[in-house]
């Protein structure tokens, strides 16, 4: 038996024949949302009740994680620890502050929330989800390393590919047994 997979994918704008089109291609039985709020006046077909119905209809569990959701702040972890180098290699200050939440307690439950879908007997896949089509714009992109680290084999539903692309862990992203890190660069 293998590295367990996990997948991600954004609803982005895409219509709900066609985001349900690539979770059917791709052999999904359950849509974990990692939005932190999960409702979207743009794009109604991605609100919670819409997709919980939906869903539904085609045998895939829906399930909200919001301790996974993204919109994080240097306030959600409020208490640095002195060796805690804050991620700085993102320059993005949205991912940087994310990067510091994943080492909250948090964003571990939601991590074991996560993964306590990922049943022997499940038929199909888990996909994370949240908005961004590309998840190098989105903070899935975090939790797909920090997955990486723990060998999940992570691949990313993305339009215009016949298939899905394998997660590539960020160049500046370190490991530390389980733990991610974004150290800043001493260049």
């Amino acid at each position: 038996m293998g590295n367990p997979t996990i997948f991600t994918i954004g609803h982005s704008n895409r219509s709900w024949d066609a985001f349900l089109s690539l979770l059917l291609k791709n052999n999904i039985s359950i849509v974990a949302n990692i939005r932190r709020f999960s409702s979207s006046r743009l794009w109604p077909q991605s609100n919670r009740d819409h997709m919980k119905i939906g869903l539904a209809k085609h045998n895939i569990e829906y399930m909200h994680i919001v301790k996974l959701g993204g919109r994080r702040k240097e306030k959600d972890k409020p208490h640095l620890q002195e060796n805690d180098n804050n991620n700085y290699a993102w320059r993005n200050k949205s991912f940087r502050a994310y990067a510091n939440y994943m080492s909250t307690e948090e964003f571990k439950e939601g991590i074991s929330e996560l993964l306590s879908l990922k049943k022997d007997d499940l038929e199909g896949f888990i996909v994370i989800m949240c908005v961004e089509a590309l998840p190098w714009r989105c903070h899935c992109r975090l939790i797909s390393d920090y997955l990486s680290a723990r060998n999940f084999i992570v691949c990313n539903i993305i339009d215009g590919l016949h298939q899905p692309s394998l997660h590539k862990i960020t160049p500046f992203a370190l490991f530390e047994k389980v733990k991610v890190t974004y150290p800043a660069s001493n260049d």
